[in-house]
């Protein structure tokens, strides 16, 4: 937990409860293990992990995260639902290997399996591609009457909190970095 809030690095709690906040996860290890429970940020405390690390962590969390929302015990758990905002948004990052997990994560999703995109595409193609997946996605696919848990930052509409979406984004880590495997 302590490398989590200090580096950043996504932990097991969270990439497969990955509707939870870093909160959540210190209490059950409280709880479970006696571990201490750090002191949090308010983000830390209300914003899912996973949000966190998609909008605002550097490319190798990005693409953790991108690729463990398309993990189906994730999924499960976590639910679907709030899942392709976060997804196709993804589908514009500036690396190519984030864009990739997202779309193959995106194709796990209900009404996506066949969902055609080029993750090397020049910015102008990747925007109309993420706008043609959020369309489809609102028109198609999102139930209007579901609800979204305050932690996903997710508004009833299915639309992204923008104050929340706005902030995390403008503090998301560019710095360059190479992702070996």
């Amino acid at each position: 937990m302590e490398e989590s809030i200090a580096y950043g690095r996504p932990n097991a709690f969270n990439i497969c409860h990955l509707d939870q906040t870093l909160a959540w996860a210190a209490q059950n290890l409280h709880a479970w293990y006696n571990q201490p429970v750090p002191q949090l940020s308010q983000d830390d405390r209300s914003i899912a992990a996973a949000v966190q690390w998609i909008l605002k962590g550097d490319a190798g969390q990005r693409a953790l995260i991108a690729w463990g929302m398309g993990w189906e015990s994730a999924q499960k758990i976590s639910g679907q639902k709030w899942l392709y905002p976060y997804l196709i948004c993804t589908l514009t990052d500036s690396y190519a290997a984030v864009r990739f997990d997202a779309w193959k994560s995106l194709q796990t999703l209900p009404g996506f399996s066949d969902f055609s995109f080029s993750y090397t595409a020049p910015d102008y193609a990747l925007g109309e591609a993420a706008m043609r997946a959020y369309e489809k996605w609102l028109r198609e696919v999102r139930n209007a009457n579901a609800v979204y848990r305050p932690e996903t930052a997710i508004n009833s509409d299915g639309h992204f909190r923008q104050d929340v979406f706005q902030r995390l984004r403008s503090e998301r880590d560019e710095k360059p970095i190479f992702l070996a495997e």
